[in-house]
């Protein structure tokens, strides 16, 4: 026993044997302590030389006086918490003080601490409540032993659907929740339904939807693995728009034409040049400036092609003053003489398709008519673009072709002609947006496009378009709002698709008031949410707040948040409650602040409701929020924290360290570094709002003992300085931009540094 127990599990155990547990290692080793204890411990001892052993634990310590805890652990939650259902049964309330709590530790503990760092706070404990107890206790976990030992392990034949599996993954995504991001792609390639190139294109998402550009567009290894295949779309914009916002964005608008081309030729058409073989009808503004400039790197650019970008390009959208004035660089080509002028375009057409440029191809088709080619390259544009108009235009000219046309139309082409003239849609989603989306899930819930469907054609979209006309918003948050019954549950699923192109990508917009309101109308009646969830009501709320909202916005965007609060009550998003707090009192309040303070009393009746769970950092920043809102004697009558004064003095003396904190919310860092500094005296806080790559952040996440990267942190260019001057040391991303999430992030840290 003692040889594979010193493989695996020996140091934690042995640490648990010592102290004030009267009962040593030692002896249970020499197998000269008392028989009775032996017994209760060596049974459980013996499990944990099983390989792979992760269900329940449980063990004695032995006091001076006599009196025995037992400790029971298990090594995952579904165990735990079926353990603690178990214990409750064979020993419960009759023999023990046990109530189904889990347990608190004290750091100063050997044994207890032993136990927190092996199993986490899956930790119970309980004791006899007479003495004469104890016998029918031991007697009881013995039964359950036997019980556990005969009974076979339940097969996991539950495995989650893969649609559920990607959806949180891109709610995590959307919430900057990179370890929870991690996790959930790991689950997705474990599903066994993603091959190899699929897997490629996950990375790519996770990197780009958690702000990693930079960290992207310097992986050569993994773009290259896909840049000569045919991408999803959102695949094509990530990694397009990595590489321009890394090597093109900072120099496109300071240097002179020739050096943007050169850039742009040695840094990613060279290597990448696959990437630009077909636009798949992207209108993102970098994508089509990427598009442009490879235009710009051939000997001879496509006047056509180009002017296929321009009218793509929106007209209000960013960067067009740019396409402007590289467009008039465009040499006008001689005119051919008439009789060259269709083998020119022919030549022309047959590379557009070549090059999967279909927008170009079908317009030089149409030019080409009556060629009996053209026809046919006419079938393949139509098929591939999918367009309404361009099928009614197509099937209009073969409606008047020759019989000599016709006859001479390959199978192929006979087989495109019949699927084009398969029934039309009534409406074009890829083609008309949003509305036209939302008009066909209310009249066809059934028959919507899937989440994934969806995300390809948003890609397609332009939201530059919506955020300059109000009342197209105006009538897309009635369409959600008006949706029940299925067509309500496809609302539910598009959700993510709906907050990444309205909030996440962009920006927030005034024009996106209604869009950002009926979203977190949609979290409010979803019941409850998970962690992603809440956060990202958190970034609608502060992107609703910044539009300027009136007075009925504003009242009815808090009640929703009330309503969100009410429905996920819970330790587990105490910290979200109190961002969320703070966050309100941060932005002007229409309604003079009635309706925030209720909110923040609700926080605050959270947090009384679990006074126990409340840790040091949440108190703080309960403190601090209590002026805010002008409630200075709050705490006054709040349940206290049995936090030990010693503890709390020797981590303050102790803890020297350096903490550096990259946010872009001055007031949530500062309101952070002055509770730490509080904390810990003796430690130093510097606080970050680079955004981008600077010597002053590079050193600061070189040089410090405790980097924190706050709210979203990937989302801006700093991020890649401090990875590569972090090297091996780690940095910690909480999940909430607000000062609790901050400062518990913090203080975790700290702690478990001196556990």
């Amino acid at each position: 026993m003692s040889s594979a127990m010193a493989i695996s599990e020996s140091g934690w155990v042995q640490t648990f044997f010592s102290g004030r547990n009267q009962l040593r290692w030692e002896s249970i080793e020499a197998q000269s302590a008392p028989t009775r204890a032996l017994a209760n411990v060596m049974p459980w001892l013996k499990n944990l030389t099983i390989s792979g052993y992760d269900g329940p634990v449980i063990l004695p310590l032995y006091e001076i006086n006599e009196r025995i805890t037992w400790y029971a652990m298990a090594g995952d939650d579904r165990r735990f918490a079926q353990m603690i259902d178990e214990i409750s049964g064979f020993v419960g309330p009759s023999y023990s003080d046990f109530r189904g709590e889990w347990a608190q530790l004290s750091h100063d503990d050997a044994p207890e601490c032993a136990l927190a760092e092996r199993f986490g706070p899956r930790i119970i404990k309980f004791t006899a409540v007479q003495a004469s107890d104890q016998t029918q206790i031991e007697t009881a976990l013995a039964l359950y032993l036997s019980v556990l030992t005969r009974r076979p392990e339940t097969p996991d034949r539950t495995q989650r659907p893969f649609g559920t599996i990607r959806s949180d993954f891109d709610r995590a995504l959307l919430a900057g929740n990179a370890n929870g991001s991690q996790t959930l792609l790991e689950e997705l390639l474990a599903s066994g339904r993603v091959n190899a190139e699929q897997r490629k294109c996950l990375e790519i998402r996770l990197l780009a939807g958690l702000g990693q550009s930079e960290t992207l567009a310097k992986n050569p290894a993994l773009i290259a693995s896909v840049s000569d295949v045919s991408l999803p779309a959102q695949t094509l914009v990530d990694v397009v728009v990595a590489l321009y916002e890394t090597f093109i964005t900072p120099i496109e608008s300071a240097s002179d034409f020739e050096t943007v081309i050169e850039a742009f030729r040695r840094h990613i058409f060279k290597p990448f040049g696959g990437l630009f073989r077909e636009r798949k009808g992207i209108r993102h503004p970098k994508v089509l400036r990427a598009f442009l400039l490879s235009e710009f790197t051939t000997k001879e650019p496509s006047t056509l092609r180009c002017r296929s970008l321009l009218e793509a390009y929106p007209e209000s959208a960013e960067g067009l003053d740019l396409v402007l004035a590289w467009c008039k660089k465009l040499k006008e080509p001689v005119a051919p003489p008439e009789t060259d002028s269709k083998e020119v375009w022919l030549s022309q057409a047959k590379q557009a398709i070549v090059d999967e440029d279909y927008a170009s191809a079908i317009s030089l088709c149409f030019q080409l008519l009556p060629l009996p080619w053209a026809y046919s390259g006419l079938l393949r544009c139509a098929l591939e673009l999918d367009t309404t108009d361009v099928t009614k235009r197509v099937l209009a000219k073969f409606g008047t072709a020759t019989e000599a046309i016709l006859s001479g139309l390959t199978k192929k082409d006979l087989s495109r002609l019949d699927k084009l003239r398969e029934p039309l849609p009534s409406i074009n989603l890829t083609k008309l947006g949003w509305i036209a989306w939302a008009e066909n899930v209310l009249a066809n819930p059934l028959d919507a496009p899937s989440v994934t469907e969806l995300q390809e054609m948003a890609v397609k979209w332009s939201v530059d378009e919506y955020a300059n006309d109000t009342s197209r918003c105006d009538k897309l948050a009635r369409r959600i709002v008006e949706a029940g019954g299925d067509a309500q549950n496809v609302f539910r699923d598009a959700f993510p698709v709906l907050v990444d192109f309205f909030e996440s990508s962009f920006g927030s917009r005034r024009a996106f008031k209604p869009i950002y309101s009926t979203l977190i109308k949609c979290l409010a009646w979803s019941g409850t949410l998970s962690i992603d969830e809440v956060e990202i009501g958190a970034q609608l709320t502060q992107a609703l707040l910044t539009t300027g909202p009136n007075k009925q916005e504003y009242i009815d965007a808090i009640e929703d948040l009330q309503e969100i609060l009410k429905e996920n009550a819970s330790p587990i998003h105490f910290d979200w409650g109190l961002n969320l707090a703070e966050l309100l009192s941060l932005y002007p309040a229409p309604d003079k602040g009635a309706v925030r303070l209720r909110f923040f009393m609700d926080v605050v009746g959270m947090l009384r409701a679990a006074p126990h769970r409340v840790s040091v950092a949440q108190r703080s920043i309960l403190s601090e929020l209590a002026s805010d809102y002008n409630c200075p004697n709050l705490l006054d009558t709040f349940p206290a924290i049995e936090v030990s004064p010693e503890e709390s003095t020797a981590s303050s003396a102790s803890y020297s360290g350096l903490v550096g904190i990259y946010t872009l919310t001055d007031g949530a860092g500062q309101r952070a570094k002055e509770i730490i500094e509080r904390t810990y005296h003796k430690a130093t806080v510097v606080l970050n709002n680079d955004d981008v790559s600077t010597d002053r952040l590079t050193a600061l996440a070189r040089s410090a003992d405790i980097f924190v990267f706050a709210w979203k942190s990937s989302k801006h260019q700093a991020y890649f300085c401090v990875k590569e001057a972090r090297r091996e040391k780690d940095i910690i991303l909480p999940l909430g931009k607000g000062s609790a999430s901050i400062l518990s992030s913090v203080l975790n840290k700290i702690e478990s540094m001196f556990l």
